[in-house]
């Protein structure tokens, strides 16, 4: 499916200081666009995952400023183990030819328009303020899908963009791998949350990880370990005792979508990102999860879904556009991620080395996923 030609042409909103964030998450309902301008496609996007919001006046002016390589990894809040030294050894997403003529062609200033005004459309989307948090919850239907390493990539983008807190939440009965994923171990669980029920984020921060500047994790795990049943109540509980503190909390479900923890879960869901393999099978079993939605009660999730087909294997599977072709039958966005050797590498990631691509594609399903998380006009129309 894709994005239409033009990108809003005004300045993003400046961004809060950080210090500001600790007062908690923006309560006032986003500006919407004027009916006739859908948000349904978003424009393509150059490179969002390097992307770093402005903090200055260059703001003003649209400007959004890309920071080197590896400025945005992760792995410098990792826990030392073996999820650092995988980052430290892997690839970058892209060969060096390509990293190289992408830098000459921002020196000649090759594509420089239409990349600043992509930024500029992504940066006015994600940094819209909310009434609430916002719960934007990654699925799949079967394990292996690329779900977590989505979950991941979602929740960093949106906390690069963002003046307050994000929240990454491990909802993974079995042995989640978010933590592992985003560089952090988590030596206290949400179960030790509920026990505890702080009534600031000063007394719950203890019970969280920290991932970045403005990114949190809230594990199922502890130290690595399963440390209770994990329960909808106990969910539900965990995030309305910190959810107050953030304005987004991106929620990484277990495989599978019909167990009652993944309806409850699904329930309160503003926005929902399915994943799947970018094959024939992998769209058969998305379009089964569609179907199944639309005839079980579930119809309003349709209008809040955006599906990524991810790419495991360097070379793309000839069935790719079919897949594509049978999902967008849904009209709903489809967004292609495609196979990226730092990601392929497993364990903590670094966002400076993510393919080009690839953050085009993480920067699209961000725009997606939270256009319909705050009900902008032309979603799921």
């Amino acid at each position: 499916m894709r994005p239409p030609s033009k990108v809003p042409q005004t300045a993003p909103t400046p961004n809060r200081e950080a210090s500001g964030a600790s007062q908690g998450s923006a309560v006032n309902p986003a500006p919407v666009a004027q009916p006739g301008q859908p948000v349904r496609s978003a424009p393509p996007m150059a490179q969002p995952t390097s992307a770093r919001p402005p903090e200055s006046d260059s703001a003003s002016q649209g400007a959004v400023a890309k920071p080197a390589a590896g400025e945005r990894g992760l792995l410098r809040h990792g826990d030392g183990g073996i999820g650092d030294e995988l980052g430290r050894k892997s690839h970058h997403g892209d060969p060096l030819l390509v990293r190289m003529g992408r830098g000459v062609r921002k020196v000649v200033g090759g594509s420089g328009a239409s990349d600043g005004q992509a930024q500029v459309a992504i940066a006015e989307m994600l940094r819209r303020p909310v009434p609430g948090l916002r719960r934007l919850t990654v699925v799949s239907v079967r394990g292996g899908a690329g779900k977590t390493t989505m979950a991941a990539l979602l929740a960093t983008e949106l906390s690069w963009y963002r003046a307050d807190r994000v929240l990454a939440v491990d909802a993974d009965a079995e042995l989640g791998s978010l933590p592992l994923r985003l560089g952090v171990q988590a030596e206290r669980s949400l179960f030790d949350l509920v026990e505890r029920r702080p009534r600031s984020f000063e007394e719950a921060a203890p019970y969280l990880t920290r991932a970045g500047e403005r990114l949190w994790v809230l594990s199922a795990t502890r130290g690595g370990r399963i440390a209770e049943q994990f329960t909808l109540d106990a969910f539900e509980t965990a995030l309305g005792t910190v959810g107050g503190h953030f304005a987004a909390a991106v929620v990484d479900c277990g495989a599978g979508i019909l167990t009652d923890l993944h309806q409850g879960i699904l329930a309160g869901t503003h926005g929902l990102v399915l994943v799947t393999p970018g094959t024939v099978d992998g769209a058969l079993s998305a379009r089964g999860a569609l179907e199944w939605f639309r005839n079980n009660g579930r119809r309003e999730l349709l209008q809040r879904t955006v599906v990524a087909t991810v790419t495991h294997a360097p070379q793309a599977s000839a069935d790719l556009e079919r897949a594509e072709q049978m999902l967008s039958q849904w009209q709903l966005p489809v967004v292609h991620v495609p196979y990226d050797r730092h990601l392929a590498v497993g364990g903590a990631f670094d966002a400076g080395k993510l393919a080009g691509d690839t953050g085009t594609a993480v920067g699209r399903i961000a725009y997606e996923v939270f256009a319909r998380s705050i009900g902008a006009p032309g979603v799921g129309g």
